[in-house]
């Protein structure tokens, strides 16, 4: 029995095309302004001098977002509508970071052990709140255009986060100068335009017209969401496929944080050229959503994918390339190789579009309407703990140096590549079973 599908209003999938892309702009202003790799990292350094507490700030960031999807998605089955669950949950988040950035500026010379706890209680309970949010902010965007258009609003979505996060850079580099702004006052100045910035998020989030989705959804207990998860895995094979792309993917997690330091490091690029790297991954990051969002449309969203494993292969791979390249030639390397390895990051730029477009996109395209909060949430929840990757790998730089790092990640999206490719063949399956009147299995 087919699912009744969503009648919409052309001129109402304008307006919620307009708000969903002003809601990402916001968004993305926030997180990057306050981003939790840099900012956050720089501001806990300063605050404690400690590297390791430093250093557990971003995976404590994806750990705490994706931890709890699956088990919220559970609950949030039983909504006919998901905009007062993000509203309520969202403000939240604008709240904790303005009661962050207000701790920041009065207690932070005084009582810096006591900041250290209530920011981690706060960034904490705003992650948590922010994953189970992301989880009813796809729901919504799965209902307010029709499925052909879904990859367009992505593409759209992800366009207008690129240009908040380019703006949020330079925002970052004003506030930070030392003359401009002086510790503390920077960072609670960064966390408190966070904060707005979230709150200006659920402000146009709300102009979104959300349409009932035409069944009956079921909540489900936390056991038998549980219990709910192997049953996903088995009874839908792409769905299983999926995962595996997913875990392997985080191969680019495991190198993320290492890029800018062999460059440093290795590379002796100057300190300055980090904006530089930072501005043409997000640059071309921006500039390829479009094209990923038509290739997604003619080709379908496990092409993209597999075009993102790809290139996740060769920017690791590049580094290592430029390793040799530096054992070569023996001594200082010269600048110009600091300024090319600006084509790493521009790799990077476009496997992330790529893979974060295709990844949504794809899930769209396979979960049933009456489970799709259930195939969101467990796939991310079950990636939680790989985002602890970089910490491990920041250990072991040490004993085994870069290059090992890189080649480990090359590996892993490879193994993402291979199983992209398994993906289409039975996508392709699946169409050619649908063409001829035969019933999927295990679909």
């Amino acid at each position: 029995m087919s699912t009744p599908s969503i009648v919409h209003d052309p001129k109402i999938v304008k307006r919620n095309i307009a708000a969903g892309a002003a809601n990402s702009f916001f968004v993305e202003a926030a997180m990057t302004t306050s981003d939790p790799g840099t900012v956050l990292t720089l501001f806990i350094r300063e605050l404690t001098g400690s590297t390791f507490l430093a250093g557990v700030v971003p995976s404590l960031r994806y750990f705490g977002w994706l931890a709890p999807q699956f088990l919220a998605a559970g609950r949030m089955q039983r909504l006919r509508r998901f905009l007062p669950a993000v509203q309520a949950l969202e403000a939240v988040r604008s709240i904790g970071y303005i009661l962050a950035a207000a701790a920041i500026a009065f207690l932070s010379r005084s009582h810096p052990e006591l900041v250290v706890i209530l920011f981690a209680t706060v960034f904490m309970a705003t992650r948590i709140t922010a994953g189970c949010s992301a989880v009813a902010r796809n729901e919504i965007i799965a209902r307010i255009v029709p499925e052909d258009q879904r990859a367009g609003i992505l593409s759209i979505r992800r366009i207008a986060g690129g240009i908040a996060g380019l703006l949020a850079g330079f925002l970052i580099s004003y506030v930070l100068d030392e003359r401009t702004a002086s510790f503390p006052g920077n960072y609670a100045l960064l966390m408190l335009i966070s904060g707005i910035s979230f709150a200006l998020a659920i402000a146009s989030l709300s102009a979104v017209v959300e349409p009932d989705l035409p069944i009956r959804q079921q909540s489900r207990s936390m056991g038998e969401q549980i219990r709910q998860a192997p049953l996903l895995l088995r009874q839908d094979r792409r769905y299983a496929l999926y995962i595996g792309v997913r875990m392997c993917s985080a191969g680019m997690t495991l190198a993320m944080p290492f890029f800018i330091l062999f460059a440093t490091d290795v590379l002796g690029a100057p300190a300055s050229l980090a904006g530089f790297f930072i501005s043409a991954r997000t640059l071309f990051r921006i500039l390829s959503n479009a094209y990923w969002g038509r290739r997604c449309q003619e080709a379908g969203s496990a092409a993209v994918l597999t075009a993102g494993a790809a290139l996740g292969v060769l920017a690791p791979l590049l580094v290592v390339v430029f390793a040799a390249v530096v054992g070569f030639m023996g001594g200082d390397p010269p600048l110009w190789l600091a300024w090319a390895f600006g084509l790493v990051f521009i790799l990077q730029g476009l496997a992330g579009a790529a893979q974060g477009l295709g990844q949504i996109a794809y899930l769209y395209d396979i979960a049933p309407p009456e489970d799709r909060p259930s195939y969101y949430g467990l796939a991310n929840t079950l990636l939680g703990p790989l985002y602890f990757l970089p910490a491990a790998g920041g250990a072991l730089i040490a004993l085994v140096g870069y290059v090992p790092i890189f080649v480990t990640a090359a590996l892993m999206m490879a193994a993402a590549l291979v199983l992209c490719t398994r993906l289409e063949a039975q996508d392709a399956d699946t169409g050619e079973a649908r063409r001829i009147g035969v019933p999927e299995q295990g679909a």
